[in-house]
């Protein structure tokens, strides 16, 4: 699969469909779907034909990825992990 990743700036009013988010993520339609069911990747819409992601989730997604990536992460343990670096930068910004 030979795709070219575009990076810019999302508004925050706008909104990905599951292929727009696979796009920018350079990853499968099939990956998106994943992350969702795995809880990892929150989707705004009832079925997937349906589902709508904000710029928060692209880069959620981002996130996701790399994790799986670099340390061959199951999509679950990836969630977990992001959560729990939001976690820790929401923290950091209340000192």
């Amino acid at each position: 699969m030979n795709l070219t990743v575009y990076s810019g700036i999302l508004l925050e009013e706008a909104a990905l469909s599951s292929d727009e988010l696979a796009h920018a993520c350079g990853v499968s339609v099939e990956w998106v779907h994943v992350q969702v069911s795995a809880g990892a990747l929150p989707a705004q819409g009832e079925s997937t034909g349906q589902w709508r992601f904000t710029s928060r989730e692209l880069k959620r997604a981002r996130r996701l990825r790399e994790l799986e990536r670099a340390y061959d992460a199951a999509p679950e343990l990836a969630g977990l992990v992001v959560d729990l670096q939001d976690e820790i930068a929401s923290l950091r910004r209340r000192r």
